[in-house]
Order: structure tokens, then C-alpha cells, then sequence
């Protein structure tokens, strides 16, 4: 199962258990193919160490309609929502919009 993790403001020590099983691409970008074990252990991983950070996983799925699955943890400046069927991601407007002659 192919997997790309994004993650920022991460321990270590985590920084090092996802480096055993994803090559780092770039800082806090790792790619990889893995088992679904190993998968889900890597995200149970960072599920409880997201306290300050956040991560984003991107995984392979045939059965959607995009073929693949995104999930996130943390804080996200562009949250993932699903929307018949299809993974979106969003930005909020900035408060002062109506300033700015946006609706």
C-alpha cells in the first residue's frame, strides 16, 4: 500500500520510527510502500503524538473514486472534508472579507 505522510512539529523520536518504514522526501514528507499492519501502526503513532503538531496521511484505495484516502490529525490550514465522495480540501475566508469585497 502506497503512503505519503506529511507531518509538521513532531518529536524525535517519532521524526525516527516513521524514518524505519517511509523515506523522508523533503523535511516532514515521507513516502512509501507498506502493509496495512504497518500502516495503521504508523498512524496510531501519530495520532497520539500530535499534541503540537499535525499530520496528514495520504494512502492508496481502489475503492474510492480519486483512489486513494486522506485522513489528518492537528491543527490544518487546509482541513480535508469529504463530499459525495470526493476528498476536498478547504480554506476559510479571512474574518475582514466583507472589507475586501468578497463573499
Amino acid at each position: 500500500m502506497f503512503v505519503v505522510l506529511s507531518a509538521t512539529a513532531i518529536p524525535e523520536h517519532l521524526r525516527g520510527y516513521i524514518s524505519r518504514f517511509l523515506s523522508e522526501a523533503a523535511t516532514g514528507l515521507y513516502v512509501g510502500n507498506v502493509s496495512k499492519r504497518v500502516r495503521e501502526n504508523l498512524w496510531s503513532r501519530c495520532v497520539l503524538a500530535a499534541k503540537e503538531g499535525s499530520f496528514t496521511m495520504i494512502t492508496s484505495d481502489r475503492q474510492t473514486e480519486q483512489g486513494f484516502t486522506v485522513v489528518s490529525v492537528g491543527v490544518q490550514s487546509r482541513p480535508v472534508i469529504e463530499l459525495d465522495g470526493l476528498t476536498l480540501t478547504y480554506t476559510q475566508l479571512p474574518k475582514n472579507s466583507e472589507k475586501s469585497g468578497l463573499s
